[in-house]
């Protein structure tokens, strides 16, 4: 489901500059290549592959292929703000420090069940205080006895100075390793709907690959 109305702009009037996140343009980089949707399969691919070749041999092609799990590295859309690569990452010391939230906004941008077999969902959340803005958009991925996968954009401004730092991050894990990471229950059982908490799965895959980005206002 795309939620066409939600969307985050922040403008900077001085320099007509602007960075917004919005569902239409995350959806414009997801993967169209020919060999797209043969990315992540789930595990009941195969068999209904070669049951539709025996069926119907007559077709050899999917017509306009794309990446099914809607996974795209959209980093946001932007007008008269150029990002380069930078070694300065945003000093997270500075969002632990406790201030006023002066405005908070958190919504989905698209979301979708995967025909039953995961959750595909990009989200964003924002919090402005005193001293800057923060934004965190998250692309999260869930196929079902496959991988999970979380693609985060992460921007930062303080309030006097004339730069913008943002940073993207990849973590990819097999499905069965965030699995093993759930806590045991009673009689042994496993709580498997942790494996719907996102919080609970950013905290158990580690080893993201991060890159800094800068932009002067």
């Amino acid at each position: 489901m795309i939620f066409g109305n939600n969307y985050l702009r922040i403008r900077h009037l001085a320099s007509d500059t602007l960075l917004e996140l919005n569902a239409l343009d995350a959806l414009r980089m997801v993967d169209t290549s020919q060999d797209s949707a043969k990315s992540v399969q789930v595990s009941i691919a195969q068999g209904w592959t070669e049951s539709s070749k025996r069926n119907r041999g007559d077709i050899t092609d999917v017509i306009k292929p794309f990446d099914w799990t809607l996974s795209t590295k959209y980093r946001g859309t932007t007008k008269n703000l150029e990002f380069v690569p930078s070694e300065q990452g945003i000093d997270y010391s500075k969002l632990m420090i406790r201030e006023e939230i002066h405005f908070y906004d958190e919504n989905i941008l698209y979301e979708d069940d995967l025909g039953d077999n995961g959750t595909s969902q990009l989200s964003y959340k924002v919090r402005v205080m005193p001293s800057g803005f923060f934004v965190l958009q998250r692309f999260f991925l869930r196929v079902d006895g496959v991988l999970f996968r979380i693609y985060d954009t992460r921007v930062y401004h303080e309030f006097g100075s004339t730069c913008i730092l943002r940073e993207f991050s990849t973590r990819e894990a097999p499905f069965e390793d965030v699995r093993r990471q759930v806590p045991k229950k009673k009689h042994d059982d496993e709580d498997l709907s942790l494996l719907n908490n996102i919080p609970f799965v950013d905290g158990v895959m580690k080893g993201s690959q991060v890159e800094s980005e800068v932009a002067n206002l």
